[in-house]
């Protein structure tokens, strides 16, 4: 299959449709972020190697999905001596939870991503910093000229926020799926 032809393009966008949904996928049975990009990766070769065999009228992120599955089992496989690996059983029913989870935690996502876009610029700051940065409460409260103590009660209120934004824009969507 030529790579810059029409099926290389195919293949290009449903990755990078999928790619971030599929990391975490992985992520739920790889407790280490390396560990998950290198499945991921290692998922992307495997099914750019079997891309011919995909049939273009079904969805693609489940194919992925079990493409990624295997090579879990084959990334545990190769460090089966480190000490922290689940066992086989385990990882089958946290990957089966995952998948029937998998529209809810997506819708959830996505609902986060809206509740987040309506938070004060400031807000929406602090929580980046807090969670997507290495700085620590104290660096933050410093710089924010206030107390660690009214800093993680802010967290809390911005967190409790979030919470009931995220299950108000889903309640719908969850009594709906559960009468389906």
């Amino acid at each position: 299959m030529d790579s810059h032809g029409p099926d290389g393009g195919l293949f290009a966008a449903l990755m990078v449709q999928h790619d971030r949904r599929l990391l975490r996928y992985i992520l739920t049975l790889l407790p280490q972020r390396a560990d998950a990009e290198e499945v991921l990766q290692r998922t992307a070769t495997a099914l750019w190697e079997r891309f011919a065999e995909y049939d273009v009228t079904r969805e693609f992120y489940p194919w992925a999905v079990r493409f990624a599955y295997f090579e879990v089992l084959n990334h545990r496989k190769e460090r089966a001596r480190d000490r922290l690996v689940f066992r086989e059983e385990l990882l089958s029913e946290l990957a089966a939870t995952r998948m029937e989870l998998d529209d809810l935690l997506e819708r959830r996502r996505e609902a986060l991503l809206i509740c987040l876009g309506q938070l004060p610029p400031a807000d929406a700051e602090l929580l980046r910093r807090r969670y997507c940065t290495p700085e620590t409460v104290a660096v933050l409260a410093a710089e924010w000229g206030a107390t660690v103590k009214s800093l993680y009660r802010r967290l809390d209120r911005l967190r409790e926020r979030l919470a009931d934004c995220v299950s108000r824009r889903t309640a719908g969507w969850t009594t709906e799926k559960a009468n389906t």
